[in-house]
């Protein structure tokens, strides 16, 4: 006779108390190890399995670590999926300290981006709360971001939801393939009217963001690379080099806006755009499919941008068709445009040198590995790294992604998109990173001391980033070149 739900469920949880005895409280794992642990005379039909994490996690039996690990399962062994761990009804832990930079009322930030997932959810829109919370830490960290991948995995809804849902203004802006210089986004003065001004796409982003900072204001650059991004867009990524902390507020270099000359009577209609910077509230997002049809990023794109790839939708998922949260999200938008957070790891260092110098090190060590094949980044990537580190612990938000969750996110996002090319000395560098990535720093090697876990926060596998590589690897064997997009 065939198990109902509520009797896979009752063996599941039966299981995960095994576990927990058998492994102890910091156990992660894989869901499908769960059945492992099911006595044998038992036969639970697959078809039965997949669903019964979420009835787990909303018991509190589970959650997830926000990590990549390895399946268990003879049938999926070796193939990325997510890493688990036991919930707050088996394991009670301590909340992370946090600071927040501003007040959210009795919600931390990690609960309210937890509710938001589900909200999300609720309306359609299949996310985990690992990589809602990883695009959250990209806007903290940068004015730029970038959702990469196959058409069709919800890279525009994303931030169109997140701007709903915390009532931030929002803007869709259709890049066309014609565009080659900025005029199509800052405007442009016609030869033959020169009183005139031709409005350009980006232009009320920017003028909504200056007349109200305190409100976040998000500009879409729908498929942006169907044009060169270097040839259209080049200026702004200039213009964020240059913001600076001056007499309390965030400002940027004039961006370059072709205007008309000022009347010498009466009112300047264009005085706002004179001498405008970049608003310290202004989050560009592009979205891009990566095919023949578009164009890949430069190394200039590639350095100012968080990049997040969705590449692997797991559509054995569906949305929950819970009800919404009853919590309200503006909050969360108030926290990235809060002018008192860190634009730089100088002013976060006072709170992270820390984990920057752990960081620092694990960063060296795979440009150690990428060198030989001619692979390198510079500084302006680890402190993009740092910077998004230092939200991640100033908010607290490692009950949703982990430190070595958080840091494999960065890894995937700023590291491997530079690498390219082809050779032995690039097979042989990605063979060593793949390694590395799936080493557990925590387990002492031969001849190693006992590694102090109370100061080694980094210490398990990056998995998301070492699946990335894997791919690569195998690219570059049957094709003979390698890149990381879609790979």
């Amino acid at each position: 006779m065939a198990l109902s739900n509520q009797e896979v469920a009752e063996i599941a949880k039966t299981a995960v108390v095994d576990m927990l005895q058998a492994y102890g409280p910091e156990h992660k794992f894989p869901f499908d190890a769960i059945w492992q642990h099911v006595p044998s005379h038992i036969n639970i039909p697959s078809n039965s399995r997949p669903h019964q994490s979420r009835t787990l996690i909303n018991q509190g039996y589970l959650e997830k670590t926000g990590g990549v690990t390895k399946a268990a399962s003879d049938k999926r062994a070796g193939s990325a999926t997510p890493e688990y761990r036991f919930g707050e009804a088996l394991v009670k832990r301590e909340k992370a300290a946090t600071a927040p930079a501003v007040s959210t009322g009795s919600e931390s930030p990690s609960e309210l981006l937890q509710a938001l997932q589900q909200t999300m959810e609720a309306e359609g829109y299949v996310t985990s709360a690992a990589e809602l919370a990883n695009f959250y830490l990209a806007m903290m960290a940068s004015p730029l971001v970038i959702l990469s991948g196959i058409s069709g995995t919800g890279k525009s809804l994303l931030p169109r939801k997140f701007a709903e849902r915390t009532k931030s203004s929002f803007q869709s802006i259709a890049v066309q393939p014609q565009w080659s210089d900025n005029s199509d986004l800052f405007g442009y003065v016609p030869t033959l009217a020169p009183n005139a001004f031709v409005e350009g796409r980006l232009v009320q982003s920017l003028l909504d963001a200056k007349n109200n900072p305190s409100k976040l204001v998000i500009a879409v650059l729908d498929e942006m690379n169907l044009a060169p991004v270097e040839h259209y867009f080049s200026d702004f990524l200039s213009i964020t080099e240059t913001r600076a902390r001056r007499g309390g507020v965030i400002e940027t270099d004039p961006l370059p806006i072709e205007l008309p000359k000022a009347r010498s009577e009466g009112i300047d209609e264009f005085a706002p755009l004179r001498g405008i910077g970049l608003p310290h509230n202004l989050r560009v997002i592009g979205t891009a499919n990566m095919d023949e049809s578009t164009h890949s990023f430069s190394p200039k794109v590639l350095d100012r941008a968080f990049t997040i790839e969705f590449d692997d939708p797991d559509l054995t998922v569906f949305a929950s068709g819970a009800a919404p949260s009853a919590l309200t999200f503006e909050s969360l938008a108030s926290m990235i445009v809060d002018v008192g957070n860190a634009i730089s790891i100088r002013e976060a260092t006072a709170t992270s040198q820390p984990m920057f110098e752990e960081i620092a090190q694990l960063l060296a060590d795979i440009q150690d590995m990428l060198s030989p094949a001619g692979i390198k980044f510079g500084y302006r990537t680890r402190d993009a790294i740092l910077l998004y580190m230092h939200f991640w612990q100033k908010l607290g938000i490692s009950d949703i992604v982990t430190a070595s969750a958080a840091l494999d996110f960065c890894i995937l996002q700023k590291v491997l998109p530079k690498i390219a090319g082809s050779g032995d000395a690039l097979a042989e560098a990605l063979t060593k990173l793949q390694a590395w990535l799936e080493k557990d720093r925590s387990a002492k090697s031969e001849g190693e001391a006992e590694p102090s876990l109370t100061t080694l926060r980094f210490t398990e596998p990056f998995m998301r980033s070492a699946k990335k590589v894997e791919r690569m690897i195998a690219q570059l064997e049957s094709d003979g070149a390698t890149h990381y997009w879609g790979t």
